[in-house]
């Protein structure tokens, strides 16, 4: 196997850009990834995208333990909810399970790597982040509505079909990574998402 070729890439601009550059590891793939828990302590652009989104994964739980002091319950056992109140929520969540999957849009073939790895990384980004909006909007919808209808039980439901919608959508796992790369690829672009996502800052000269 032939050594990884290196070239200056800006993950926050266009090539040539100024900005932080990193090196983009061209050849590399899922393989090369060392697991999410391993990626987490690395510099890597996927290191630190991965740092990120689980710090926004908390916002929801902390959303979830002071649910409880600005919900006041009503006496049945749905609250005081009717069942209707729970349509808009099921809907959300099928629309962030049908949508968040389409999300981001096939490239475009026919771009050199450089652009192809910017073109890549900014559509990765934007498309976890749109996934994330998706999921979550099921949990913040839930909230106003177990108010109004006094019913605690009501944004459970909302937590229950939002938060594994979070995870599967919008944490990078190798899995989601795989998943966006081919779709991005499946007009028959390359699109070196993975170059991208395992670059880390070049090394300072001594």
């Amino acid at each position: 196997m032939a050594p990884p070729q290196f070239s200056k890439y800006s993950p926050g601009s266009h090539p040539g850009e100024g900005g932080p550059a990193v090196e983009p590891v061209y050849g590399a793939g899922r393989a090369d990834d060392p697991g999410f828990a391993a990626s987490l302590r690395t510099p890597t652009v996927l290191g630190r995208l991965r740092v990120m989104m689980l710090v926004l994964l908390v916002a929801p739980v902390l959303i979830g333990l002071i649910a409880p002091l600005i919900v006041r319950d009503g006496q049945g056992r749905l609250g005081d909810a009717p069942w209707w109140f729970y349509a808009p929520v099921v809907l959300v969540a099928l629309l962030a399970a049908l949508a968040g999957p389409r999300l981001p849009r096939p490239m475009s073939p026919g771009q050199d790597r450089e652009q192809a790895v910017h073109t890549a990384m900014l559509a990765f980004r934007q498309a976890i982040l749109q996934r994330f909006a998706l999921a979550e909007g099921v949990i913040l919808l839930s909230l106003p509505l177990a108010m109004i209808g006094h019913s605690e039980l009501l944004f459970v439901a909302g937590f229950v079909l939002g938060y594994p919608l979070l995870i599967w959508l919008a944490l990078p796992t190798g899995g989601t990574v795989e998943r966006i790369r081919r779709r991005l690829e499946s007009a028959g672009a390359e699109s070196h998402l993975w170059a991208g996502l395992l670059a880390a800052p070049p090394a300072k000269a001594p």
